[in-house]
């Protein structure tokens, strides 16, 4: 298989009599165009910032992993200058999705984080 990104996940959770396991077996999406952007970048805490997404233009699934040891960071949207979170990342912890839209924010909690990202183009 070319030109296709594979995406495989499971979230797990055991807590004390409770036990969830779901697994979903790995997807395939088509990558039309090669490109990707990542990297470590600092994210503060005093208003959200922009994620450096760099040349990918039309972006299609990315990964994120907070390199604190302490502190979450949340990504999300701007919207009239307003910050909208839509994932909180706690400290050591990675998120995968498909991004919709090339224009991504972040913002640390207490202190400024390290998050390492890998953005691919769709």
């Amino acid at each position: 298989m070319s030109d296709e990104i594979t995406v495989s996940t499971s979230l797990l959770c055991k807590n004390g009599n409770y036990n969830f396991d779901r697994r979903i077996n790995s997807v395939s999406a088509d990558q039309s165009a090669i490109g990707a952007n990542g990297g470590v970048q600092d994210i503060g805490t005093g208003s959200h910032e922009a994620v450096a997404v760099g040349d990918v233009s039309t972006p299609g699934w990315a990964i994120f992993r907070n390199l604190d040891d302490t502190n979450f960071v949340e990504i999300g949207i701007d919207v009239g200058a307003t910050f909208y979170p839509i994932a909180k990342i706690l400290p050591g912890e990675p998120a995968a999705f498909r991004l919709s839209s090339s224009t991504l924010y972040a913002k640390a909690d207490t202190a400024t984080v390290k998050l390492e990202f890998t953005i691919l183009e769709s």
